[in-house]
């Protein structure tokens, strides 16, 4: 018998696809909208419906998708707490996230590098050149003011840099949580309250330091809490997908809707500190993103035991097929629709710009940045970590001792 036929089924969470695709869509609408300035108000017969507030603050759901990584990455930890399931081995976690991540990554930051920032002169020196390219080939761009702030290969990287740093570390918290969950929470909350708290009232130039590792260490452990209450909640009440009582169905629903309530009232107080100013906007982020990280588990985990029809929405093949291509839609999105409204579209552009001409430049953007990451998820990222995993497997065989036995013998 093979290990791999001694190992549990690994869940699919149907609804967190639908999560990950419509805050990767939030996120990039903002960035769209910030080059063409469509203004997002509809009107549906005799009914209005505003959502310029969301617009103007959807960069917010950054930490919605930490929160998600926090929970994915806990998963397999708050698992072996309930049952028999083994945790991920070291190099193997490594390996997964190289081979998801990297060649994607790099192939957008030499591209950047080759089609636009040097054809189109926009580096005033070699020195400038040199920091913006290692510093992102390293994920250390987050340390340094210039690619990070200024970057002229993408601005939207720096998420990818946070969630590496945490991959770095995630195996020995990991296993620390699995030990004694409540001190390494605690431990990794109090850090991160004290540094956004040190950060708010201490800092007058938040700029450099609102989204570091540290400023996301609790939204990390909500992440991982939420794992342990999603494996908690399937030991005793069964498989979300399969037969629940009505009761825990009109809870699940009740307990979604409320956090979807909770999210936006959020929202909208963001947005309103939005006006304010940058260095508002900034103090709103630090202040709003426990109880925003926390209004999104509820909906998460709401979502997972809501009736069939409602999760059906958020797990459907339309958006999973968004989820997949998500990383590599987030990672083009900004830089496609910056491109775009500098080559494709008139000079005045958007500043003297019809709603038609923002309409057709939107619609434009997310088309465009649809074809690119499918592109790039099918030809590149997922060839390159079939490759990357196929390639240590044959190592690990030719390095096999023959009378070595079999791990499941």
């Amino acid at each position: 018998m093979s290990c791999e036929a001694t190992r549990p089924e690994k869940w699919d969470i149907g609804v967190l696809h639908g999560f990950r695709a419509i805050m990767v869509l939030l996120v990039a609408n903002f960035h769209i909208w910030q080059q063409g300035w469509l203004w997002q108000t509809f009107h549906i017969g005799p009914v209005t419906l505003e959502l310029d507030f969301l617009t103007r603050s959807n960069y917010i759901f950054v930490d919605g998708m930490i929160l998600l990584s926090g929970f994915l990455l806990f998963l397999p930890y708050a698992r072996s707490m309930e049952e028999p399931y083994p945790l991920p081995q070291v190099g193997n976690f490594y390996l997964t996230r190289l081979a998801r991540i990297v060649p994607s990554y790099v192939a957008s930051v030499l591209l950047m590098l080759v089609i636009v920032a040097i054809p189109q002169h926009l580096f005033h020196n070699q020195q400038a050149l040199h920091l913006d390219l290692w510093t992102h080939l390293t994920f250390t761009h987050t340390f340094f003011r210039m690619p990070y702030q200024h970057s002229q290969l993408n601005g939207v990287l720096w998420t990818v840099v946070i969630e590496m740093q945490m991959y770095l570390l995630f195996p020995l918290i990991g296993r620390l949580a699995k030990k004694q969950p409540a001190w390494t929470m605690i431990l990794m909350t109090g850090v991160g309250w004290l540094y956004r708290a040190v950060v708010y009232y201490r800092v007058e130039d938040t700029s450099m330091l609102i989204n570091q590792l540290p400023a996301f260490l609790d939204v990390y452990v909500i992440g991982m809490l939420g794992a342990i209450a999603y494996c908690k909640l399937r030991k005793a009440l069964g498989d979300p997908d399969g037969k629940q009582s009505p009761l825990i169905r009109l809870a699940g629903l009740i307990l979604f809707v409320s956090g979807v309530i909770l999210v936006l009232g959020i929202v909208r107080l963001q947005s309103s500190e939005g006006v304010k100013g940058l260095p508002q906007l900034r103090l709103g982020q630090l202040r709003y993103r426990l109880p925003l990280t926390l209004s999104l588990m509820g909906c998460m985990l709401g979502a997972v035991f809501m009736p069939a029809a409602f999760r059906w929405l958020l797990s459907n093949r339309l958006m999973r097929f968004l989820a997949t291509i998500s990383y590599n839609f987030y990672i083009w999105h900004q830089v496609l629709a910056v491109q775009i409204s500098q080559h494709w579209f008139p000079e005045e552009f958007p500043q003297v710009a019809e709603r038609n001409l923002q309409w057709a430049f939107t619609i434009l953007c997310f088309s465009l940045s649809t074809l690119v990451a499918m592109a790039f998820t099918y030809v590149l990222e997922q060839p390159c970590a079939k490759w990357i995993h196929q390639g240590v497997k044959r190592l690990a065989r030719k390095n096999h001792h023959p009378e070595q036995k079999e791990c499941c013998k």
